[in-house]
């Protein structure tokens, strides 16, 4: 099967911003989304040690 490559049809610029403020802005953006709608999330910010085990980066 071929993945679907198609444009996001919704991108959230997280470049930047601290995981909390991400996660905020991402639920913002998919409120109302329907089914199926393709996210692009852009995220830059290192893993929290509480959410990525030692080693795992």
């Amino acid at each position: 099967m071929i993945p679907d490559t198609s444009a996001p049809d919704i991108t959230v610029d997280g470049t930047g911003l601290l995981c909390v403020t991400l996660l905020l802005r991402l639920r913002k953006e998919i409120t109302g989304a329907q089914p199926g709608t393709v996210v692009h999330v852009i995220a830059t910010g290192p893993p929290h040690r509480s959410t990525c085990p030692p080693g795992a980066t």
